[in-house]
């Protein structure tokens, strides 16, 4: 596992009309998920784990998969029905045993306690929010003047994480960007949207999450806010960043809705940060 020390992360910061983009896509597996899931897979394998588990929309399966072959870890991924077919077919090609499921969260907390299997849930899991500080590590070098970041969030370990990275420095302003069908943290600022039972951005499913009151407190210190973003938004931000040779996910491309719809609220950033947090599968 020690060549990926070198190629997970460093990756590109794009620039479009005076609008930053962290290219996270660039990772190994195709996402951001990367950074965080191989600090997990090393420390099961240092507690001598010969089994994980993980409930996953997509990203963080595929992202196990990869680093549990390599430590030699047996990995079980229980993931929705509801899967981004590209992503599921991902998946099947690693090998990796796959159980669809009602109920992917607590199907893979039974599993991981019957089965003495570490469970790789990010948002409860403290070995995943260091890997996203590198995050902030890497922007304080590319664009240390970062005056706004606007992050994709399910759980919100990714936005704990950048914020740690950010703490003892004069930080960005952090800004959550959720869908209209998932929205319990965006939902506490913004109130400009028409609730949905879906979303395009099906990467966003954490309806609960043990680090809500952390993110909203982050939000506020950092004189941030939390946006609520609807399809039609995001599909015109992924067409925008397609017309630039940018082929991210609707999740990434929901910050740059973000930013347009802080734009028009009156918030004003000379150097704002969008988080690509992944791949495009279709």
């Amino acid at each position: 596992m020690k060549q990926h020390n070198i190629t997970i992360g460093n990756t590109q910061l794009a620039n479009i009309e005076s609008v930053y983009f962290k290219c996270e896509f660039e990772n190994p597996t195709g996402s951001v998920k990367d950074r965080s899931i191989i600090n997990q897979v090393l420390n099961a394998k240092k507690r001598g784990f010969k089994l994980a588990v993980i409930s996953s929309s997509g990203n963080a399966a595929i992202s196990a998969s990869n680093y549990c072959k390599e430590a030699n870890i047996n990995l079980t991924a229980f993931v929705s029905y509801h899967i981004n077919l590209g992503k599921l077919e991902k998946l099947k090609e690693s090998g990796t045993d796959i159980i669809q499921s009602q109920k992917p969260i607590s199907d893979a907390a039974s599993f991981s306690l019957k089965n003495n299997a570490y469970n790789l849930r990010q948002s409860l899991d403290s070995e995943a929010v260091s890997g996203y500080q590198n995050i902030s590590y890497e922007l304080l070098k590319q664009i240390p003047n970062a005056d706004a970041i606007f992050i994709p969030v399910s759980s919100g370990t990714m936005f704990v994480g950048i914020a740690r990275g950010y703490m003892g420095y004069e930080g960005p302003a952090l800004h959550a960007t959720q869908t209209e069908a998932v929205h319990p943290i965006s939902q506490q600022f913004d109130r400009e949207f028409s609730p949905s039972s879906e979303s395009i951005a099906d990467g966003i499913v954490a309806k609960v999450t043990t680090r809500e009151s952390e993110v909203i407190d982050l939000i506020e210190k950092s004189d941030g806010f939390g946006w609520v973003i609807g399809d039609d938004q995001i599909k015109k931000a992924h067409q925008y960043l397609r017309a630039y040779g940018i082929r991210t996910s609707y999740e990434g491309a929901m910050a740059l809705a973000a930013v347009w719809k802080a734009k028009e609220k009156g918030y004003r950033y000379k150097s704002p940060v969008c988080i690509l947090s992944g791949s495009f599968y279709g």
